[in-house]
């Protein structure tokens, strides 16, 4: 079994929790509202800018396979990425000082805490395991409540999912398995395993903070 196939079955447990979220659930069936959709796209904005920041920062120490896809995908989230969340925002009736004048929720926070400190500190192979929950996950929440889309009148969110639909982004995906495969078959497993559970800890609750709008308690 590859690497990336037993981190996935050792998680298992928590993306089957992702994948029934409330959220998830009412955004794919149409019905979630349209202020927790605000909450999130304002929220992952900011989360996006620190995973493009952290694939330079393994790019900066990483050998010459790793430190090019990093590159191209740092490239891909400073530009058709953030493209994107531009034009979501203007549907929204957003500007960018919306986004970035708020400060992220404390669990928002946490998370891009600690990937950069994984990214920053520790061997590159780690960095990407750390990075990986996020978007494999999004492809399989796609996957698993593609049926739901059935119902969903909502074009705004239809077209914010086909994004984790496309072939383009499982191509990514794709990529990046084959990365932590390959150069984490011959690492310590169960330290690829805690980073990789507690990425998908932190996926659960990014999902959780948006449905429940939080704020910093003062």
């Amino acid at each position: 079994m590859k690497v990336t196939e037993r981190l996935r079955k050792d998680a298992d447990y928590i993306w089957r929790e992702i994948f029934n979220h409330p959220f998830v659930i009412e955004l794919f069936e149409g019905s979630l509202p349209e202020e927790k959709f605000k909450y999130y796209i304002i929220q992952d904005y900011n989360y996006l800018i620190t995973t493009y920041r952290c694939f330079s920062l393994i790019a900066s120490k990483a050998e010459y396979e790793i430190a090019r896809k990093s590159l191209e995908y740092a490239y891909i989230d400073a530009t058709l990425e953030i493209d994107n969340y531009n034009k979501l925002l203007k549907n929204l009736g957003l500007e960018i000082n919306d986004v970035t004048s708020i400060e992220p929720s404390p669990t928002n926070m946490a998370y891009m805490n600690f990937l950069i400190s994984i990214c920053s500190l520790k061997p590159s192979i780690e960095g990407l395991t750390a990075l990986l929950p996020c978007f494999w996950s999004y492809m399989e929440i796609a996957d698993v409540n593609n049926w739901r889309l059935e119902k969903n009148r909502n074009k705004l969110y239809i077209e914010w999912i086909n994004v984790y639909r496309s072939k383009e982004y499982r191509n990514m995906i794709s990529d990046l398995r084959n990365l932590v495969d390959r150069y984490g078959s011959s690492y310590n497993y169960n330290r690829l395993r805690k980073i990789f559970i507690v990425g998908s800890k932190y996926e659960y609750m990014f999902w959780d903070m948006a449905y429940k709008m939080e704020e910093w308690p003062v």
